[in-house]
């Protein structure tokens, strides 16, 4: 897993002289190429509006790396976003999906999962029991 192929990869737009960001977007492909090709490769600015931007995990997951604990934003360097992580929010990037798609394809899934489970459960739940019964039977079937 390497954040350049997380689903949750973005980037958070700054309009000029103010400290919070008006948007966020899809770090497309194009984006996702030149950062992997181009070391030094600065962030992009809009032209209409002036906005710098800055890469971001939009789940803070970078929170959770030693490195990045010192930073509130949870930003991080073009550098880091190539080497292996383990993160557990982890989802594999779909180009047209913008960040919240991403979240929900990424709910759907745990909730897909939790479904799975609860069927297996109840499966082994029934099984058990209707052992449990038949054992029953035959132990006082046979007795006199």
């Amino acid at each position: 897993m390497r954040c350049m192929n997380c689903g949750f990869l973005s980037w958070r737009f700054y309009p000029p002289d103010e400290g919070k960001p008006s948007r966020i977007a899809e770090c497309t492909p194009y984006w996702r190429d030149r950062i992997q090709n181009e070391r030094n490769l600065g962030p992009p600015v809009d032209p209409e509006t002036g906005e710098e931007s800055a890469l971001c995990c939009i789940r803070r997951q970078w929170m959770l790396f030693p490195h990045m604990r010192s930073s509130d934003l949870g930003y991080i360097g073009f550098d880091e976003l190539l080497e292996p992580r383990k993160c557990p929010y982890y989802i594999r990037y779909q180009p047209a999906f913008g960040p919240e798609e991403h979240k929900e394809l990424k709910r759907e899934d745990e909730t897909r999962r939790s479904m799975f489970k609860a069927a297996i459960i109840g499966a082994i739940i029934g099984a058990s029991a209707a052992i449990v019964v038949q054992l029953l039977y035959l132990l006082f079937a046979s007795s006199p």
